[in-house]
């Protein structure tokens, strides 16, 4: 049976909302929405979860700023390359649809340029990446 998730999927330059998933295959539907081979889960605050390609940095994937800010800001100091999905997660475990609250503090941090200390962490995370260091200082 497919159902649809509220989720966001963030791309390096758009987003879209819903992920159409079969209850029995969600894994496979991830990894074929990300357009990956593995996928690996960032915890972020709020009960919300990041599902992303677990090989975006040796792929050759873009670096995903939108998703990267977006974990920042969110508790995980990770760096993201390729696509992610936002999705919530309940307590035991169970990946489901975004509610209304997690969306709205989704788009709203994905709206916002970073604060002074998002940008401060930011920096130190994506110092490998001295280009994108730059431009954040110019924020």
């Amino acid at each position: 049976m497919t159902t649809s998730i509220r989720s966001v999927k963030i791309n390096p330059t758009e987003t879209i909302t819903t992920l159409d998933v079969n209850e029995t295959s969600i894994g496979a539907d991830i990894v074929a929405a990300i357009g990956c081979r593995m996928f690996d889960v960032v915890g972020l605050e709020d009960d919300i979860d990041l599902f992303v390609d677990d090989e975006g940095l040796i792929n050759g994937s873009t670096l995903n700023l939108p998703a990267t800010v977006l974990a920042h800001r969110l508790g995980s100091r990770t760096v993201i390359f390729g696509t992610a999905i936002a999705v919530s997660v309940t307590g035991d475990g169970e990946t489901v649809g975004l509610t209304d609250a997690q969306l709205a503090r989704i788009q709203k941090s994905l709206a916002q340029k970073p604060d002074a200390p998002t940008v401060d962490t930011l920096v130190d995370s994506l110092s490998p990446f001295p280009t994108v260091v730059s431009m954040l200082r110019n924020i």
